[in-house]
């Protein structure tokens, strides 16, 4: 069977949806390596390939045009080239897939991460909402089949875009191979406390990092741990060094901006209990990473969250800083229980395996292909 993706992101983007793809492609191609893998992709960064493993066949621009012009390219000119190559199945995994492709032979299947820009819109400039608005609803619409990260994601695709749900398939992301066995790297450049609550991912106004700091402040005379925040992306992070500031935590409360993909098992497993109290995720990845990493984890309640979290997390009202505030305690001090939690937790996590997600993708190809 001859398998092929847009590998944008997978070639060029570090982290999120970048490291979906190229978990997933890995996965794909050591579990099934006997099919065809063809990348699509207007350029390559060399050290982003480098951590694919096995043989795929990257498929580039053809013309001076679609190269100087690429988005186009990915929107309407790879279908000549998945027809010219006989593509069985072309996976889109960024929730796009191009124009034109249905009366194609090929069999179109698109990844949809989330409806942030629907739900939250005022994350976005109108211009990209827009754009991300009509990409997702014509792959929604066009596409044979598609997966969604989460069941809140295919709740949300029956709700706001109108999708059958039989259209749609849940498969959960795949955490990096690296949450998977034992954290070794060098982190005391980050000089973290000895202690401390961990919180990671981007600083935007859903994160919610405010709400957990004000709930740290509750307790911070009661417990030894000190908070952490770690992460890059997001327009909050002055705000949030301000509320630190304000409420003279500097020395109990950290952020950490520049931590590298390949030192967080590390920087999760030091940590007494991961805190994520985010307002919406299409899925939560970072919950999954701590249960990996054998951490007790707090999150929101309902939703993805309790879908990666597990039966045995503990849930929180994310807006209530006294409820935040109670449940870490009751973490941190009950041990008997943090163990309970974190074994059931690793187990929980081994539902989404490499292997497992692999096969369950896998199954969708041939279902499509009957091949």
């Amino acid at each position: 069977m001859k398998i092929a993706f847009d590998a944008k992101r997978a070639l060029n983007n570090s982290s999120g949806l970048g490291n979906y793809s190229r978990n997933l492609l890995n996965a794909l191609m050591q579990n099934f390596s006997n099919e065809e893998y063809f990348l699509l992709s207007p350029k390559v960064k060399d050290e982003l390939f480098h951590q694919l493993t096995g043989e795929f066949k990257i498929i580039f621009p053809e013309t001076k045009l679609q190269k100087s012009v690429h988005p186009l390219w990915r929107s309407f000119g790879i279908k000549n080239q998945v027809l010219k190559n006989g593509i069985d199945i072309y996976h889109g995994l960024s929730s796009e897939i191009p124009f034109g492709m249905a009366p194609l032979h090929t069999r179109t299947i698109v990844t949809i991460h989330d409806l942030i820009f629907l739900k939250h819109v005022e994350q976005y400039p109108f211009t990209d909402r827009k754009i991300y608005e009509l990409k997702t609803r014509y792959a929604a619409k066009h596409a044979h089949k598609i997966i969604a990260i989460s069941n809140e994601t295919k709740q949300d695709l029956v709700e706001l875009l109108g999708v059958k749900e039989d259209k749609i398939e849940v498969i959960y992301p795949l955490v990096s191979p690296a949450f998977q066995t034992e954290a070794v790297t060098d982190i005391q450049k980050y000089k973290l406390p000895r202690k401390y609550i961990l919180n990671a991912g981007s600083f935007f106004p859903r994160k919610n990092q405010k709400t957990l700091i004000e709930a740290f402040d509750l307790i911070k005379h009661e417990i030894e741990e000190d908070l952490v925040l770690v992460g890059g992306a997001g327009n909050m992070k002055e705000e949030l060094m301000a509320l630190i500031a304000e409420k003279k935590l500097n020395a109990r409360v950290s952020i950490i901006s520049n931590a590298a993909n390949e030192d967080m098992p590390a920087i999760y497993s030091g940590a007494s209990v991961f805190v994520w109290p985010s307002l919406y995720e299409g899925f939560g990845m970072p919950i999954v990473e701590a249960l990996f990493s054998q951490v007790p984890v707090i999150t929101t309640k309902g939703g993805c969250f309790e879908e990666a979290g597990g039966k045995n997390s503990l849930y929180i009202n994310p807006l209530s800083a006294e409820e935040i505030a109670a449940t870490i305690k009751q973490s941190l001090n009950n041990n008997a229980d943090k163990q309970k939690r974190v074994q059931a937790g690793l187990e929980h996590a081994q539902t989404m395996s490499q292997h497992r997600i692999a096969e369950l993708t896998m199954r969708l190809y041939r279902e499509q292909t009957g091949k």
